[in-house]
This record gives C-alpha cells, sequence and structure tokens, in this order.
C-alpha cells in the first residue's frame, strides 16, 4: 500500500527536472509575463509601468540560468545591477531623452545576448537530455524573441519611421507591447500584417528573425533527438 502510494506521488523525472532546474524561474516569468499583461488596463502611464517591472523580473530571473563559470556569473550579477538601475529610473523617474532611452535599449540588448549566449552553451553540450534541459530550449526560444522586440525597439527609437504601428498599439515604454507583438509573429511566421517595416534595414532583420525562428526549432530538435539516441544506447 505504501509502496503504490509513494508511485503515485513520484512525479514524472521530466516534470521534476523542470520544477528543480536552473531554468524554472525564467520559464515561468516568461510564461507569467505573457499571461498577465494582457490583462493590465490601457492606461498608457500604468501600462508602461507594467512592462518595465515584468522586464525586471524576467531580468533578475534570468541570473539563475547562467552557467557554472564563477567568473562569467560575477560579471553578470554586476550587469544585472546596472541593468536594475537603469531600469528602476526608466520605471520611477520621468526621464525622456533620447540618449536615456538609447542606452536602455543597448543596455539590455547586451544582458539578453549573454544569457542567451550561456543558455545555449548548456541547451547544446553533450549531457543528457533532461527536463532542464528542454525548459533551457524553450526559454532560449523565447529569449530570442524578446531580443528581436529590442532590436526593433531600438530601429524605431532612432528613426520613428521604420515602421507603421496602429495608434492602439503603441505606448511610451522604451520596449512597447508592438515590438514583442511583431517579433514573435514574425519568429513564428504568422505575421498578420498590421504591423509593417518601412526601412530596408528592417525588413531584412525581420527576414532574418523569421530565418532564424525556422532554423533554430530545426537545429534545436535533431540535437535534443540525437542526444537523447546517444545516451539511451549506453
Amino acid at each position: 500500500m505504501g509502496s503504490a502510494r509513494s508511485g503515485m506521488n513520484k512525479k514524472h523525472p521530466i516534470i521534476e527536472g523542470v520544477m528543480k532546474g536552473r531554468f524554472s524561474l525564467l520559464l515561468f516569468s516568461f510564461l507569467l509575463m505573457f499571461l498577465v499583461l494582457p490583462l493590465i488596463p490601457a492606461e498608457r502611464g500604468f501600462l508602461d509601468k507594467s512592462i518595465g517591472i515584468f522586464g525586471l523580473v524576467v531580468l533578475l530571473s534570468c541570473l539563475r540560468s547562467i552557467t557554472e563559470n564563477h567568473r562569467f556569473f560575477i560579471f553578470m550579477v554586476v550587469f544585472s545591477l546596472i541593468n536594475v538601475g537603469i531600469g528602476s529610473a526608466e520605471i520611477l523617474s520621468q526621464t525622456d531623452t533620447d540618449a536615456f532611452k538609447t542606452l536602455v535599449l543597448v543596455v539590455r540588448l547586451l544582458y539578453y545576448l549573454l544569457i542567451f549566449g550561456s543558455i545555449m552553451g548548456y541547451v547544446l553540450d553533450r549531457s543528457p537530455v533532461t527536463g532542464d534541459k528542454i525548459a533551457g530550449s524553450i526559454s532560449a526560444y523565447v529569449l530570442m524573441g524578446v531580443i528581436w522586440a529590442g532590436v526593433y525597439s531600438l530601429f524605431f527609437h532612432l528613426q520613428p519611421g521604420s515602421f507603421v504601428i496602429p495608434e492602439y498599439l503603441q505606448s511610451g515604454s522604451v520596449i512597447g507591447l508592438w515590438s514583442f507583438y511583431f517579433s514573435f509573429t514574425t519568429l513564428t511566421t504568422l505575421g498578420y500584417g498590421d504591423i509593417t517595416p518601412q526601412l530596408h534595414a528592417v525588413q531584412s532583420y525581420a527576414v532574418m528573425e523569421a530565418a532564424c525562428g525556422q532554423v533554430f526549432l530545426t537545429v534545436l530538435v535533431a540535437r535534443l533527438v540525437a542526444l537523447q539516441i546517444i545516451h539511451s544506447s549506453r
């Protein structure tokens, strides 16, 4: 009776790996962001602050996913504190200069690129496929969409005519909801067409993102399947 009960309480190894792994917090913060942000009232000031707060939550949750390399971890902790300081200034103050917005976007993009590289280093290594590695793969894919959203926001900030954006999608936040919407519909090759890039450079980047999204999934699935076969045969 006791053994049967313990068997029922025992979690699937993949589920347990996701819950206890280092990518669980990052994956949960992404999920929370996508579920909660659409429910927030559309008043510009409140929505913009909410976007900024969720950006800080995602930023801090990235720390847990960093590789075990001690020096890199210390560097990223310091970089995170810089990001938190800049992000808090964006949320709490009325600082609205072009130079400040550019600084926020560039620093945030560099941070996410470093996190993405760290996650991919773990996901593509030769270790066995676990729930944590699957969670890391999903996090890397979502983070790729977030990075491209930052790129589009930077383009739009430096040259406002680079996109045609419906007024109801615009916001005052440095990285607005419109950029997430456009980025993820492009990454998944869905593309509704209500936001259209106007510059050749932006159009090229949009094509690049769509191609990267498909190549990423193809290569990642092939890699994970190959690793599973290799470790299962041992």
